[in-house]
């Protein structure tokens, strides 16, 4: 009852790939689940706290742009770290229909309080690679990720699912 899919034959790339993908899925994984994250806060939240440390009054766009994420995404991680109190949002002076986005005195003790966020060292580690490797890349992992109609949340926020579509059913 087995897949056709898999088989034992699978060559030496194809388990250099998925090997690789584990390591890059553990370290998300171990930091979501760090005993250094604060109580009631995810890994994204957390990764939202440390760019607003290092750069206050970020636009929800220029917050997408730091995190490499849908602006949609962070809006409701912004909206969650809002009603903890760990971030404050107001007006900008020079356009009142900027919103700008700031931590608060509590946010800012959990973002130096924490460890660099692995997200973070994701980005820098793409960062790496020349233009034309990370398009490469992207292309090959858009080919084979499952796709959904909505934009995709940021890693680990701990949403369900909002497209509904299963992702383990190929």
């Amino acid at each position: 009852m087995g897949s056709k899919i898999i088989s034992s034959n699978a060559d030496s790339d194809t388990r250099r790939v998925l090997d690789a993908l584990r390591w890059i899925v553990r370290d998300l994984r171990v930091a979501s689940a760090s005993p250094g994250l604060p109580l009631g806060l995810s890994a994204a939240q957390m990764f939202v706290l440390h760019v607003l440390n290092g750069e206050p009054g970020l636009s929800l766009g220029e917050l997408a742009d730091r995190t490499v994420t849908d602006q949609s995404s962070v809006s409701v991680v912004v909206r969650k770290l809002h009603e903890k109190k760990l971030v404050m949002k107001r007006n900008a002076k020079d356009d009142r229909r900027r919103v700008e986005v700031s931590l608060t005195a509590a946010g800012r003790r959990l973002a130096e309080g924490t460890p660099r966020p692995v997200q973070e060292a994701l980005i820098s580690r793409l960062s790496t690679l020349a233009p034309e490797e990370r398009r490469h890349l992207r292309k090959l992992l858009e080919h084979i990720a499952p796709r959904g109609a909505a934009s995709p949340p940021m890693f680990f926020d701990d949403q369900p699912n909002p497209t509904g579509i299963e992702t383990h059913n190929d």
